[in-house]
Parts: structure tokens; sequence; C-alpha cells
């Protein structure tokens, strides 16, 4: 009986697939358009590895899109972009490292893994039940109100 090894596995097809996938979409993950999402996760193989539960809080900080005022005046609902605070522009790194209106819940994340600041990419892998428990806790409906 003669063998045939002509044909290539399917979990080969799959594989070589999958990597071409992958090559495409971290090509598109360096477009500045995700400028801020990469900022937590460099490579599209860290976000597929992340345990990080999205929600739509999270989503926003993870995107940098909506939640803030400095996202909403660019878009035009809102005439300023400062900060109630009145410490910057409410953009969220502002937000979540800075501003004085978040400070009571960032001092419990910095309880709760014990270094500070600790880089986006750390928040989200090696402290993201903290991280996410932080993001959580922030009122942004609050703090877009101009009289916060």
């Amino acid at each position: 009986m003669k063998h045939v090894f002509t044909k290539i596995p399917k979990s080969t097809i799959y594989k070589e697939a999958e990597e071409e996938a992958m090559q495409k979409w971290q090509n598109a993950w360096t477009t500045p358009k995700a400028a801020a999402t990469r900022q937590y996760f460099p490579k599209v193989q860290d976000r597929l590895r992340s345990k990080i539960k999205l929600t739509p809080k999270m989503t926003a900080v993870l995107t940098g899109h909506g939640m803030t005022k400095v996202y909403l005046h660019r878009f035009h609902p809102r005439e300023e972009a400062t900060c109630s605070c009145g410490e910057e522009n409410q953009s969220m790194n502002h937000i979540l490292f800075h501003c004085s209106n978040t400070s009571g819940q960032r001092e419990t994340l910095i309880k709760r893994i014990g270094t500070w600041p600790a880089s986006k990419q750390d928040l989200v892998n090696k402290y993201h039940k903290e991280f996410s428990a932080f993001v959580e806790s922030i009122d942004f409906e609050t703090l877009q109100r101009s009289d916060y």
C-alpha cells in the first residue's frame, strides 16, 4: 500500500492562518488610533492573554474613548475640558493617576498593590483585580459634571 504525504494537515493551515491574522492585527494595533490601548497592551498577544474583565468603564479606560471631559470636548458636547478639580484637563491619565477627585480610590489601590506609580502594563497584568476594582469605583458621570 502506497502512502501519499502531499496533503497539508488542517492543523498546519489553521496555525499559519492564525499567525497571518495576528500579524495583520498587530500591524493595525500600531496605528495612532490604538495608542491608548497600546500603553496597556503593547502587543495583541498581551491583550489576548489578559485576564482583565471588560466592562464599559474598563473599556473606556483602556481605549481612552469616552467618560472624560477631554474626550467629550473633542466632539463638542462639552465646552471645556478642564477637570472639576481645577488641576488640569480631565484626561483618562489625569483621572487615574493625578486627580484629587479620585485620590481616595487611588489610595485604596496603592494600599492593595503596594507600589506606585505602577505601569499601565502592570496594572492590567499583575494587578488586574485591584485595578478593575479601582476603575469600577470611579463615578465618571459625576466627574463629568462641572459643579462637582
